[in-house]
């Protein structure tokens, strides 16, 4: 306490020598004033303590020196549990081997950072169990060496409402698969009629065959060969339609682009005949492969092609055509796009037009286009649309590719 009753903190050293018995004879030493530090440590304890983040500072040996109450209620340990113990007891046993070569690795050249960078990262509390956490790391220059302060945050109420917005927009595009396939329906009912029909045809001529006595049996063979290749066909068929309408988390898989257009043609090809509509694909050749469900980008498509189909209700006929097309883009990335020759986007509409509610169709439910931005987003894509300028209109969807060309 100094004369005028303020009080300093100081730091105290000393050398007793001692006379020829052994006894203290002299003391000599020096006061350092430490007011300065202490206050600053006070400052950092303080907002430490007011860090809604759970604060670990950590030495080089994979120690804690620090913790802020905030740690004490994620994990489930008092302050004094955790001082002075190894910091992987807060790490989940599958991860404590690789986590002491983690911490070689920062403190051989310590920087700012993000933890577990593109990685998810869980803590372990005192009972065992499990929560989803980011982690920020800093240095920090200390008398005693390198200290890591590290911020905890438990990201549990944010993955869980990331897995119910997914779940969500699964439901919602489970909803418009359902809705486009009753729209198509009258072009299913057409795609089964054929090969049934064929399959008919066939067997009731083998039957005659077979009635009159004089069976060939190469005849016959090509017959079974027919109806062999019909079934096939309408299986095929049912398949695509159980596939659209399934519930179910996605599946991501290695995707050519130009196979999936190609059976999305097929798909529609009734459709098309119905609306006295021409379909052509202008397909790049190379196309490399990327990271995605095909379903969902059938979906996607298949809303688009449907989507131009109604825009050229007022196109003469020999005018109503629906280009496909794929291209490689120079930053990595590969464009699929879907022309129309229809009346084109109006002004009111070019801003909300993938908002979901929103339609220009008398009869639409404002889903279809909606959902093909959240596939798009979902895959790490983008999607646009515009007007052309000798009629009609483009929509058009960029999605990263993935590898070498197929």
């Amino acid at each position: 306490m100094l004369p005028d009753s303020k009080v300093r903190w100081v730091a105290r050293r000393g050398r007793v020598e001692l006379d020829g018995n052994g006894e203290p004879t002299w003391e000599r030493g020096v006061l350092m004033d430490i007011t300065e530090r202490k206050q600053a440590e006070e400052k950092f304890r303080l907002a430490t303590e007011a860090s809604p983040s759970g604060i670990l500072l950590v030495n080089d040996q994979g120690r804690m020196v620090l913790v802020n109450s905030q740690i004490e209620k994620l994990f489930g340990y008092r302050r004094e549990e955790l001082v002075g113990k190894p910091v992987d007891i807060l790490v989940p046993e599958r991860f404590g081997s690789q986590h002491p070569a983690h911490r070689a690795t920062f403190f051989a050249a310590p920087t700012a950072r993000e933890m577990g960078v593109g990685r998810e990262l869980f803590a372990r509390r005192k009972d065992g169990s499990e929560f989803p956490v980011e982690i920020g790391l800093n240095p920090i220059q200390t008398p005693e060496g390198i200290l890591v302060l590290a911020a905890v945050l438990d990201i549990s109420a944010r993955k869980l409402a990331e897995a119910e917005a997914l779940q969500h927009r699964e439901d919602l595009g489970h909803l418009s698969r359902v809705a486009v396939m009753g729209e198509m329906a009258a072009s299913i009912a057409h795609e089964l009629n054929q090969p049934l029909s064929g399959i008919i045809s066939n067997a009731s001529a083998g039957q005659r065959f077979i009635d009159r006595g004089n069976v060939d049996l190469g005849d016959l063979r090509d017959l079974l060969a027919d109806i062999v290749a019909d079934g096939r066909r309408a299986g095929d068929v049912i398949r695509g339609v159980q596939s659209m309408v399934k519930k179910g988390a996605p599946v991501r898989q290695r995707v050519n682009l130009n196979d999936l257009v190609l059976n999305v043609v097929r798909m529609v090809k009734p459709d098309a005949v119905l609306h006295s509509c021409k379909m052509e694909t202008l397909l790049d050749p190379n196309l490399p492969p990327i990271e995605a469900d095909p379903i969902q980008l059938e979906q996607v498509l298949i809303n688009l092609v449907i989507n131009a189909f109604d825009a050229m209700r007022k196109t003469p006929l020999d005018r109503r055509k629906v280009v496909i097309a794929t291209e490689r883009n120079g930053d990595g990335t590969i464009c699929t796009s879907v022309r129309d020759y229809g009346v084109g986007i109006s002004e009111e509409a070019r801003e909300r037009l993938f908002d979901h509610f929103f339609t220009t169709k008398a009869k639409g439910m404002g889903m279809g286009l909606g959902i093909v931005r959240s596939i798009v987003e979902s895959h790490g894509g983008t999607v646009t649309a515009e007007n052309v300028a000798v009629g009609g209109a483009r929509f058009h969807f960029t999605l990263p590719a993935s590898g070498a060309a197929l």
